[in-house]
């Protein structure tokens, strides 16, 4: 944030850029950024003549230049603000990792170019550089593990280094095209003729390549503001997340606890946006305690992406279909709608369907009890999963991603919570149907929204 601050800073002084580009992972300090600068540029009496906003990523460059050349009302400058357009290769970005488990699941499941192309999205390599594998792509190899280490089990390892260099002769390569003239037209005007009564401002929430030319065009004739996403600390109070929770919490005249800080990241995966959304109802929740316990953070906060899809499957078990219609549609608005939010609905389906078949399957040899699941969180993990005997771990897959037993023990003691709500002929069909409709999303007859209504209105009637 001390970016944002000096830039306001400069602005306030009548330091003014023509020209401005906001680019990165963090969303959430783009828009609070984007907005100090809005409200700093444009007084509020004349804002309604002077601000012009573009959320069209297919606007066009004459669109948006035709405003910019034009005078301000009644005031000193125009402010036009572009987000996420298309010809700055704007695009939003789903979790790496999340690419990289479609791709090891494609991998898996034989489709060899798929998987090929997801991995060289997680990897954010170009198809070329990705099927040169040379030093760009051991690079990025290497960039992806030191980004993720916490994140990747042996298996996913092994991909990396072994399988994925095979995958670099199956990934389709299609010619570069050149400049469109639209850009060139974005790059003239920058270079020879910004209008001097305008501050047009980008706003690209992805992270775009120092080497380009309109980053170095923007860089030479305006500022350039990055807003990579926070890699967490292993140390609390160093960690710049905490630290800016604190800042906020400090309006409030609150605190928050170490331990409901790390409850608080864990449940929202370090998102920022979600972190303050739910430290605004955290501040509401609390009253007029000063401090945010742990205990506020589990009640609260819902964890995202196991809760939503725990959520899910524990609508199936009690065959609700309203409700898991219900809650396939909040899984879709966490998430941005669109083919690739479907295809990670259903990954991430599948998986805990396997994980849950391995728990019942447990449940039945006797290897875990039943009661275990009726036990409280802390004496689950204190009294079972610490004790859990190697011999059993061992009966599982290797990996942690595929194990039951190497789950956080949040995750497990859920899980066994609900597999008692399954039968294992339950399971198994349901891992079969779940086979069908990945099959439907990668023939493309049907559209991937009905293929997951389908898959689980399936599900609801078969469990």
């Amino acid at each position: 944030m001390g970016q944002t601050k000096s830039l306001i800073q400069e602005i306030q002084r009548g330091r003014i850029s023509p020209v401005y580009l906001l680019h990165g992972a963090e969303a959430y300090l783009i828009e609070d950024s984007l907005d100090e600068m809005i409200e700093a540029l444009a007084p509020k009496n004349v804002r309604d003549f002077n601000l012009d906003i573009f959320s069209n990523p297919e606007v066009s460059v004459a669109e948006v230049l035709s405003i910019a050349d034009t005078y301000p009302v009644m005031a000193e400058r125009r402010v036009v603000v572009v987000k996420d357009p298309a010809f700055l290769g704007a695009k939003k970005q789903l979790d790496p990792m999340d690419i990289f488990y479609d791709s090891r699941e494609s991998h898996r499941m034989g489709n060899l170019a798929r998987s090929a192309a997801l991995l060289a999205r997680a990897l954010d390599l170009d198809p070329e550089e990705f099927a040169e594998g040379g030093t760009a792509f051991k690079r990025a190899i290497e960039s992806f593990k030191s980004k993720n280490e916490d994140e990747l089990s042996s298996e996913d390892l092994e991909f990396l280094e072994d399988t994925a260099n095979s995958l670099t002769t199956q990934i389709d390569v299609i010619p570069a095209v050149s400049a469109t003239s639209d850009l060139d037209r974005l790059l003239e005007y920058l270079e020879n003729r910004p209008a001097p009564t305008t501050v047009l401002i980008f706003t690209v929430t992805s992270t775009l390549s120092s080497n380009r030319k309109v980053v170095k065009v923007i860089s030479r004739v305006g500022k350039v503001i990055s807003f990579g996403r926070f890699q967490q600390s292993r140390y609390v109070n160093r960690d710049p997340m905490y630290q800016m929770v604190v800042a906020k919490l400090r309006e409030h005249k609150k605190t928050i606890a170490p331990d409901a800080f790390i409850e608080l990241q864990k449940k929202t995966g370090n998102d920022m946006r979600q972190t303050f959304d739910e430290l605004d109802k955290l501040v509401t929740f609390v009253g007029e305690k000063q401090r945010i316990e742990k205990g506020d953070v589990e009640e609260l906060v819902t964890r995202t992406s196991f809760d939503s899809i725990f959520n899910l499957t524990n609508a199936i078990s009690q065959k609700s279909l309203p409700m898991a219609l219900a809650n396939l549609k909040s899984v879709m608005e966490k998430r941005e709608k669109g083919a690739h939010t479907i295809v990670w609905i259903h990954v991430m389906l599948t998986r805990h369907i396997r994980l849950l078949l391995q728990a019942k399957l447990l449940l039945e040899n006797g290897d875990l009890k039943p009661e275990m699941a009726r036990m409280s969180s802390d004496a689950f993990q204190r009294n079972v999963y610490k004790k859990l005997p190697s011999d059993i771990v061992g009966k599982l897959p290797d990996s942690k991603e595929l194990n039951i037993l190497k789950q956080h023990p949040y995750a497990l003691h859920i899980t066994l919570r609900q597999a008692n709500d399954f039968t294992i002929q339950e399971l198994v069909n349901a891992m079969g149907r779940l086979l069908e409709a990945d099959i439907q999303l990668k023939t493309g007859r049907l559209t991937p929204e009905l293929v997951i209504e389908m898959l689980v209105m399936d599900l609801v009637n078969k469990a």
